[in-house]
């Protein structure tokens, strides 16, 4: 079944973009944001493994990148002036595995907030961890759950293949991080990225909007972040179980959207001829 967004809607919007969403843009968005935010990382000199150490650490290694590169991407954006990057033209069935890895999404978030202990943070770590989490949530998903899908859904390709590809270029795009201190321990973090990032997709296709995709990823971030240095001992051992089950999660979530959206396409090709440039309006 082909799912087709309002017809009138389509040609207006495709009349005002400056340029048609393509792979090989969305990729040179990818290598632009990684770029920045990776050169500016870098030329710190702090591994990744201290980022969160000190809240001067923090600044300098993520808050700094991510808001300058997150600002390229809305520049970006709004140059490109494309449709449907940050709402849904249609509302896509979200199957039962799929709320399921929402909510043990949101059930994640929450344990690990009761597991931090919160008085042993110094505030000014705190904050910029907070800040962090809202510059990836921003920035990660505009590119990944905006900008990339919106490329990868363009000329009537399969929900499908646009889903699936959106998620395992996430994980890839976590690679650097294995040159950047991680070693081994980025290879499973490439893995991890990957799963989550089909559920950051969910929460997205669940919604029609980008904004809930946002907020789950910042939460999920700055709990991680504070997490690894101060939580109770007890978090540390439920969090590798519950790695596990986000393993399985992710992997069915896959699968279903494998097996239920072949024949979907949310950008139809038909929508998207060259239009008459009489008839666009500056």
């Amino acid at each position: 079944m082909i799912l087709k967004a309002d017809g009138l809607e389509s040609a207006s919007t495709s009349c005002r973009a400056r340029i048609r969403p393509s792979l090989t843009i969305g990729i040179s968005g990818w290598v632009m944001y990684s770029g920045l935010a990776g050169v500016l990382q870098f030329q710190t000199g702090i591994p990744y493994p201290q980022w969160f150490k000190t809240a001067d650490n923090a600044v300098q290694t993520a808050v700094i990148p991510l808001a300058l590169a997150g600002l390229v991407l809305l520049a970006l954006t709004f140059w490109c002036r494309w449709d449907h990057v940050w709402r849904d033209p249609i509302r896509l069935r979200a199957t039962g595995i799929m709320k399921i890895s929402m909510l043990a999404w949101v059930a994640m978030i929450a344990f690990r907030m009761v597991g931090i202990t919160w008085s042993s943070v110094p505030p000014a770590l705190l904050l910029a961890i907070i800040a962090t989490g809202v510059g990836v949530g921003f920035a990660e998903e505009l590119l990944f759950r905006g900008i990339f899908l919106r490329c990868l859904r363009e000329g009537g390709r399969s929900e499908a293949a646009a889903a699936i590809w959106t998620g395992i270029c996430f994980g890839l795009f976590h690679v650097p991080n294995i040159f950047m201190g991680m070693g081994l321990i980025g290879v499973l973090q490439v893995i991890l990225a990957a799963l989550s990032g089909i559920i950051l997709y969910v929460f997205r296709r669940y919604s029609g909007l980008i904004w809930p995709a946002m907020v789950a990823h910042g939460l999920w971030d700055v709990t991680t972040f504070l997490a690894g240095g101060y939580a109770y001992p007890w978090l540390g051992r439920a969090s590798v179980a519950a790695q596990l089950m986000f393993v399985v999660l992710g992997i069915l979530v896959y699968i279903s959207i494998y097996r239920n959206d072949q024949e979907t396409a949310v950008i139809p090709e038909v929508q998207h001829h060259d239009p008459d440039p009489t008839a666009c309006v500056s």
